[in-house]
């Protein structure tokens, strides 16, 4: 009798042991397939703001050469989504630029964008590096964000100082668009605000599958 204890004992114990493996080898390969996919966002994220930022990048100067702040603000007003809009990303993802001090209300940060926000203007106040990071959403949706820095002189005409870099015209240009601007007061090196993609997991998921 106490030799079929032992062997079932053991057995127990070899069954327990087995089952923990099991366990903790689905975690891994949870964790292992989260990875892959936040990466898969982070490259696609960084190359889908890479082909906004140079439309409208492009858009914007042109409109500062030739007609100044005003006809740059007008651009911002009525063309710049639209431009945004039209971008063949390869995903069906919902993109935004937004900013803890907005300029176009329309652009609000959810709860989860101003926590980044904050996060990231801690981290720019500690001389951290700024990354794009994602979170996970849901199951279903992922969060990408990058950070946008004010690294250009000319975003100041728009952005900068009323009567300092913004003059007194310009800046009446930008309130009778926008009555309740907050976007200005930057300095050099400051963060505007981040770039938001909401990706659906399953088309990262395919993408993954596709392409590796």
């Amino acid at each position: 009798m106490r030799l079929f204890d032992k062997k079932r004992n053991k057995i127990k114990k070899w069954s327990a042991i087995s089952t923990l493996c099991l366990l903790l080898w689905g975690c891994q390969s949870d964790k292992s397939d989260n990875d892959q996919l936040k990466l898969a966002a982070i490259d696609e994220g960084n190359r889908i703001t890479a082909l906004a930022q140079k439309a409208l990048g492009g858009q914007l100067k042109r409109a500062l050469s030739e007609g100044g702040v005003p006809q740059a603000v007008q651009f911002c007003n009525l063309a710049a989504y639209p431009i945004v809009d039209t971008l063949t990303t390869g995903f069906e993802v919902t993109m935004k630029r937004t900013s803890s001090k907005l300029r176009n209300p329309k652009n609000a940060p959810g709860e989860q964008e101003k926590q980044l926000l904050l996060s990231y203007n801690r981290m720019l106040a500690g001389d951290d590096p700024l990354k794009p990071n994602v979170i996970m959403l849901n199951s279903d949706q992922m969060l990408f964000v990058k950070p946008i820095l004010l690294d250009n002189p000319l975003c100041l005409n728009c952005h900068g100082q009323v009567e300092t870099e913004i003059t007194k015209e310009n800046y009446a240009v930008i309130k009778a668009l926008y009555p309740q601007d907050q976007a200005i007061d930057f300095k050099l090196g400051d963060l505007r605000g981040i770039w938001s993609i909401t990706f659906k997991q399953k088309d990262l998921e395919d993408f993954l599958k596709s392409n590796y």
